[in-house]
């Protein structure tokens, strides 16, 4: 066998074992149905523990593997919700509607847009701002809080909290 073929043997059997270990799989080593998996090496020396040259044999106990290490979650980081193209156009077309104050008609527009998009919080913080112009504030208050509530990027958060800070001026 070619010594780079059996050192990549080798380095693959490695890499198994380190895999098997990381993923805190059991190995066990004995062949007989009686032996415990982790046996305790004090007990292995029937005797005192001591051996013939005066030197203790007592080993602490060992423990499996899964109470050593202990698993960690770790929460993937949570990404902005991404607008449905159906709801970003009619969040345009409510600007528009904002933009020529005719607020209701901008607000029937962003209610259909959260049935399509029930969890984008650039509809809340746009409905919000429509109700917040009708002299609204109690209502713009609570769909301002449902937008921060979700996941809202940076900005998106500043905008939705001034727009509830204003609506608790107003109130």
């Amino acid at each position: 066998m070619h010594p780079a073929t059996q050192h990549l043997r080798t380095l693959t059997l490695l890499l198994c074992a380190l895999a098997i270990t990381a993923c805190g799989t059991r190995y066990s080593r004995s062949t007989a149905a009686n032996e415990p998996e982790y046996p305790n090496r004090a007990s292995s020396n029937p005797a005192s523990g001591v051996t013939p040259d005066g030197q203790s044999t007592a080993q602490p106990d060992e423990q499996p593997i899964e109470q050593i290490i202990r698993p960690t979650t770790i929460a993937p980081p949570v990404e902005p919700v991404r607008s449905l193209p159906a709801a970003v156009a009619l969040r345009k077309q409510a600007a528009s509607a904002a933009q020529a104050a005719n607020h209701q008609r901008a607000i029937g527009l962003l209610e259909r847009a959260i049935r399509i998009s029930p969890e984008d919080p650039a509809t809340f913080e746009a409905l919000a701002s429509n109700h917040l112009a009708l002299n609204q504030p109690g209502q713009a208050l609570e769909l301002a809080r449902r937008g921060l509530s979700l996941n809202p990027t940076a900005a998106q958060r500043d905008s939705l909290q001034r727009l509830a800070d204003k609506c608790l001026a107003l109130m």
